[in-house]
């Protein structure tokens, strides 16, 4: 007998000040083969400085995370660097690095609250940085990746506790660009028994948000995801933050699995080429329209991925946008995708 789970409800990963974005992958790479930075990896985020502690100067320092392919050679030390407008450099940190190999990835975080708190300004504007990697018993010292950052503040809301002044702000990094941008993948689920399940990943405005997930093909709603957090009393969508929600379609795979084994609906991509969308609803509104085709070998990379080179085994493709919930700068994908690299060979949903 097959095993019957309609719907699956996975958690949210809410970013905090040290997080990333990424689902982790590895890639086959040739033993000669350089380094490389996931761009869907990277995520710039803030420490703050709490002005009612005399002790702290107002402002921010930057904090950032990102997932890097190997091969990374023993002796070897990522770091980064961040120039602002007259500050060249502002503020350099190394980030925990171990030598890895050329077919596996390595996660990595640094700065924030390791970063002097007299290094915090209160600047807003465009942030450049760079990702490094350099070795002394190579002699070699490589730029892996550069980027820009557009900063922005809003007031610190009241009830904000040690937070709040009356002068003091929120600062973030605008990142509308995420949003027309979607991901489809395979993962791996370590709780059903490591099997792949297909995978579509998207953005939001505002905080994690209750977010469900239909996979239609041929107009049938053949599977299910649903990912927890806070409702219409609580959601604001209105808020400097952007969410993603990760929905793992349980059941839907590449291949059918084998006799009566797998996950209802036991759906396979590679038997059923053809056009497929994913209607997501937000808080009960429907907020997303995702739609990519499958070849008849059950894949469904549109090469965008490959041309840009993504540095991760996602597919990308448009995502169309529905509702007013969500304020947003619907040109940002232009410039400023993947932090100053934008997309070649991609169109935006209607």
């Amino acid at each position: 007998m097959g095993r019957s789970i309609p719907i699956r409800l996975t958690a949210l990963l809410v970013p905090v000040a040290l997080s990333a974005v990424w689902a982790v992958h590895t890639r086959a790479a040739p033993p000669d083969a350089a380094p490389t930075i996931a761009k869907d990896s990277i995520r710039i985020t803030f420490q703050t400085g709490r002005v009612r502690r005399r002790f702290e100067k107002p402002g921010w320092v930057p904090a950032l995370a990102f997932r890097v392919n190997g091969p990374i050679a023993s002796g070897s030390t990522l770091s980064a660097e961040f120039t602002l407008p007259g500050k060249s450099p502002w503020v350099t940190f190394d980030c925990p690095t171990e030598e890895t190999a050329a077919d596996a990835s390595l996660k990595v975080e640094g700065g924030g609250e390791s970063v002097s708190n007299e290094k915090a300004v209160e600047y807003t504007g465009v942030m450049n940085f760079a990702i490094k990697l350099r070795n002394p018993l190579s002699g070699t010292n490589v730029t892996l990746f550069t980027g820009k950052a557009k900063v922005s503040k809003t007031p610190t809301p009241r009830g904000a506790g040690a937070n709040y002044h009356a002068t003091s702000s929120e600062y973030y990094v605008e990142d509308d660009w995420r949003l027309p941008i979607g991901y489809v993948f395979w993962e791996k689920d370590s709780g059903h028994g490591n099997e792949s399940f297909l995978h579509v990943l998207f953005w939001y405005r505002g905080n994690p948000a209750q977010v469900e997930a239909h996979l239609f093909y041929n107009g049938k709603d053949i599977a299910r995801s649903k990912v927890a957090g806070n409702g219409a009393s609580d959601w604001n969508p209105k808020k400097a933050q952007w969410s993603y929600a990760d929905c793992e379609f349980l059941g839907v795979y590449l291949t059918p699995p084998e006799d009566d084994a797998g996950y209802d609906p036991k759906f396979a991509l590679a038997k059923n080429p053809g056009d497929y969308e994913v209607k997501v609803l937000l808080v009960g509104n429907l907020a997303r329209s995702i739609k990519f085709k499958v070849d008849s070998s059950g894949k469904f990379d549109t090469g965008i991925a490959e041309a840009n080179r993504l540095g991760s085994n996602r597919a990308i493709v448009p995502v169309q946008v529905i509702g007013s919930q969500e304020t947003w700068d619907h040109a940002a994908w232009k410039t400023d995708a993947f932090y100053g690299n934008p997309l070649t060979g991609f169109t935006v949903g209607p």
